[in-house]
């Protein structure tokens, strides 16, 4: 049997997997990853991807090809209540606490979401992950796995010719969804309210061009005597979502072609509609957080480690951040950069942030859509959509601020401030996408000098800048404030000084000098940060 060696082998080649894959290329590590499927989704699933997502795509270099293959336009909120696709009885649904479709997120973000559907985005990133040098072979499936002191040992099947493959790996990210097979193999169990509704996705093909009078939603809920369920459209293909019940002996089975082609057709309120059946997925709607995240060098990312009812899109979102937040802590430790103890950190963050943002999905179906949920959901409190987004925080104090006023807490994720270097203007969010960003008040030269010092002694890609309030200081280390913002966003003064991290969130923070002990003490914040003290 063949032999190979990688440094991270990913199992699951859907949304969470590539973006896991994407972004540990982005920082230089080997990746092998796998998928069981023969290509990417077909599914639509995912309606769009908020901001924060937008932000890391946009550190990782892809955010215009994602934007470029969705150009999606909405004509209302894009959630749409209606008797069919053609009736004439029908409104834009207005969740409660969320932002319309103009207002945006530019007062605390670069960027805003994307309206695009997952079959739309996986293949974009697959182009761009092998861009970069990852190997990912579809229609390929992890048959067995071994943890050893120093790394984990794999036997892949190729399922077209039945030849099996070893490959070493120093880590596993597990992204093989809801049903995760490695999590099970594990023997990590997931807690929350559980299996709240059981559903067929049935994709269809049909030219709604005419059926549907220039309206464009993200989904849009239809109920009438022969259909009731969520309905997406994109391009010719058709998304219908409906429920089913096993307790009364209803079953998946039941959804054969000529089915799907009558609710297919009730959906859309065309009697003769031209209707080609393409695809059945049974899913269900459930609500749970896995008790861990990690098992040694196994870590779960995505479904794998969390559910969550659709409501709000937040669960394919909260995967990309998994995915984010543990692929720099991969990279920095397989370079050299960091302790293995930093990849503690990953469950001790995400596993809160998963609990918070299950609730806060639960919490939206029951205020959106009257949803029946367990008892315990009443007593969630829903957040703003701005705060859900933006304002979950790593470790200790507040689960979550308020994005609207940062307070630049260790913990929380940097201000958007609209900043200008060499001339160009750049985000806040745009500095930390090459790695570790300190920001200096215009009287914090003792801290840029000091970053030179501990980024040259550990070998470390932190970079410095100096903020100036017009350009008269020149030179590519400063970052010219013009709206004045930047320093009470951080919480710091003129000769204070913050760090990010590489994925955009505080780890530490000075707000005034420290004088010639400045090495010493930003040294030790990087030990703090890279888990090497």
């Amino acid at each position: 049997m063949t032999e190979e060696r990688t440094q991270v082998l990913i199992v699951g080649g859907s949304l969470v997997g590539l973006s896991a894959a994407l972004f540990l290329r982005r920082h230089g590590v080997d990746v092998t990853l796998v998928e069981r499927h023969t290509g990417t989704s077909i599914h639509p699933r995912t309606p769009g991807y908020n901001a924060r997502s937008m932000e890391l795509f946009r550190a990782a270099g892809v955010e215009e090809s994602v934007r470029a293959a969705g150009p999606w336009r909405l004509t209302g909120t894009g959630l749409l209540w209606a008797e069919s696709l053609t009736s004439e009885n029908f409104r834009w649904l207005s969740p409660p606490g969320t932002r319309g479709t103009e207002d945006g997120f530019s007062d605390v973000s670069p960027c805003d979401d994307a309206v695009l559907s997952q079959d739309v985005l996986e293949p974009v990133l697959r182009e761009h992950t092998e861009a970069l040098g990852a190997d990912l072979r579809f229609g390929t499936e992890l048959e067995s796995f071994e943890q050893e002191p120093d790394g984990v040992r794999t036997t892949l099947l190729d399922r077209a010719t039945g030849t099996r493959t070893a490959v070493g790996a120093d880590y596993l990210i597990a992204a093989d969804g809801a049903g995760s097979a490695i999590r099970t193999r594990l023997g990590l169990a997931m807690s929350g309210a559980g299996v709240l509704e059981h559903v067929v996705g049935i994709m269809v093909r049909a030219d709604l061009g005419d059926a549907l009078s220039g309206k464009s939603f993200a989904i849009c809920q239809v109920n009438n005597p022969d259909f009731s369920g969520m309905v997406r459209v994109v391009g010719d293909k058709m998304a219908l979502h409906v429920s089913y019940h096993p307790d009364r002996g209803e079953s998946a089975g039941q959804f054969g072609p000529d089915r799907c082609v009558e609710l297919a057709r009730a959906a859309a309120g065309v009697p003769d509609l031209a209707v080609e059946p393409l695809d059945v997925m049974p899913w269900q709607v459930r609500a749970a957080v896995a008790d861990r995240f990690a098992v040694g060098r196994v870590f779960l990312a995505g479904d794998a480690a969390h559910v969550m009812p659709p409501s709000g899109a937040y669960g394919a979102n909260t995967g990309i951040q998994d995915a984010a937040n543990l692929a720099w802590k991969l990279a920095y430790v397989l370079r050299g950069w960091a302790g293995p103890a930093l990849l503690d950190t990953y469950d001790a963050e995400r596993r809160p942030v998963a609990r918070l943002t299950v609730d806060q999905a639960l919490a939206a179906g029951r205020d959106w859509f009257g949803a029946e949920l367990p008892p315990e959901v009443g007593r969630i409190e829903p957040l703003p959509e701005v705060t859900v987004k933006f304002g979950y925080r790593y470790g200790p104090g507040e689960p979550v601020e308020d994005p609207l006023h940062p307070s630049g807490t260790p913990g929380s994720r940097a201000a958007h401030v609209w900043l200008e270097r060499d001339g160009e203007r750049v985000s806040t969010v745009d500095l930390w996408a090459g790695g570790p960003v300190l920001i200096a008040g215009p009287d914090g030269a003792d801290w840029t000098e000091a970053a030179t010092r501990v980024a040259e002694r550990n070998g470390l890609p932190l970079t410095a800048y100096r903020l100036a309030e017009d350009d008269t200081a020149g030179g590519s280390s400063f970052l010219v404030d013009r709206e004045k913002r930047c320093m009470s966003a951080f919480g710091i003064t003129g000769t204070g000084a913050v760090l990010i991290r590489p994925d955009g969130f505080i780890t530490w923070r000075s707000p005034e000098s420290a004088g010639h002990h400045a090495s010493e003490v930003l040294g030790e914040a990087c030990r703090d940060l890279l888990a090497t003290g």
